[in-house]
């Protein structure tokens, strides 16, 4: 996976976890389609005011890995079976 269609792929063949592709888009397009008014243009001090790179990258390396960890069965039960005693511990909290 070296660009972002391929991991968009990967998401959407079932790779990675429930609902990850949905959400990949979501915050994609939180931190892209953000918006400055155009009355407010001469405040923006930095291209990075407006599209944040280094948190859109974050983004896509973060999914990235649950791709390569969902893939890793052995890994991704040990992940689920001690979600599942958390869940099972604060139920009875």
């Amino acid at each position: 996976m070296d660009t972002l269609q391929e991991l968009r792929a990967a998401l959407r063949a079932g790779h990675g976890f429930p609902g990850d592709a949905e959400r990949l888009d979501a915050e994609l397009a939180e931190q892209l389609l953000r918006r400055v008014p155009v009355d407010q243009l001469d405040q923006v001090g930095e291209v990075g005011t407006v599209v944040d790179l280094v948190a859109v990258a974050e983004i896509v390396a973060a999914y990235r890995g649950r791709v390569l960890l969902a893939a890793d069965r052995e890994t991704a039960d040990a992940m689920n079976e001690a979600v599942n005693e958390l869940l099972t511990r604060q139920g009875t909290e």
